[in-house]
């Protein structure tokens, strides 16, 4: 990911988690995925904000911090 597009889209801790949660679906179907998709989510939304900037940045090979995300 480019530098114009982080200045483009308004990070957030959701933002971070749902890129997150979709880069570990890939690869999920049928009647796993909802379980995964449930267990996911909850995983990342009791992580810290720099526990989620350090997994956002290894998946978009970013180096993002929590003093960009937005409230």
């Amino acid at each position: 990911m480019d530098n114009n597009y982080l200045h483009m889209t308004h990070l957030t801790r959701d933002v971070l988690i749902k890129k997150i949660v979709a880069n570990e679906m890939v690869g999920y179907g049928g009647t796993d995925y909802l379980q995964a998709l449930k267990d996911a989510y909850h995983k990342w939304e009791h992580q810290s904000s720099d526990v989620l900037c350090q997994k956002y940045n290894q998946i978009n090979q970013t180096n993002i911090s929590t003093e960009i995300l937005e409230p």
